[in-house]
């Protein structure tokens, strides 16, 4: 990662701690969440995204989209909207709400772990791998959601993704070791 794009995640994980706290503070948590979606899905549509980053025509923009969403938008929304204008931050709104998510789901003591697997698995193996990953990991009082995506390619085993970690268990990363230290 380049120092522009660490400088955009901090500044990203900014935004989103202070509209968690307005969340949490306010109990507009699904609000905001929507808010922000919304206004992603907006700002990355083609025409909308060339106008704000436009030099001149961001702030009218920033205005049309305003008086268009007002219905959607209430006074703390709108703020941070033209907060995010006069900033010119509009290309880091998927990353905020990335951030947002990724803390809201800190905030409720939920941990969504994605498993890859080549096939779909049982009650049983998701049970025992939830309470594994509770146990092993110190995750005391944390609700855990496994999201299972099937991946022939990995051959067997399993990768899991915690967060920003991954843990890669499937047979084609143990091959691909085995194929590294024979080269070496």
């Amino acid at each position: 990662m380049n120092n522009k794009s660490k400088y955009h995640c901090l500044i990203a994980k900014k935004y989103a701690q202070v509209i968690i706290d307005i969340a949490i503070k306010n109990h507009t948590m699904l609000y905001w969440q929507r808010v922000l979606e919304f206004l992603v899905k907006l700002i990355n549509t083609d025409l909308v995204y060339r106008l704000v980053t436009h030099p001149v025509l961001y702030n009218q923009i920033t205005s049309i989209i305003i008086d268009t969403c007002g219905s959607v938008l209430n006074s703390q929304s709108t703020s941070f909207l033209l907060l995010i204008s006069k900033n010119k931050r509009f290309n880091i709104l998927s990353s905020i709400l990335f951030y947002f998510k990724y803390l809201k789901n800190k905030n409720s003591k939920l941990i969504i772990i994605s498993v890859i697997s080549t096939k779909k698995l049982s009650m049983q193996q998701k049970n025992n791998l939830n309470n594994k990953i509770l146990s092993v990991l110190s995750y005391n009082g944390y609700k855990i959601r496994l999201n299972n995506i099937i991946n022939t390619s990995i051959i067997g085993g399993i990768i899991l993704r915690i967060n920003n970690t991954i843990f890669d268990g499937s047979i084609l990363n143990h091959l691909n070791q085995l194929k590294n230290f024979l080269k070496n």
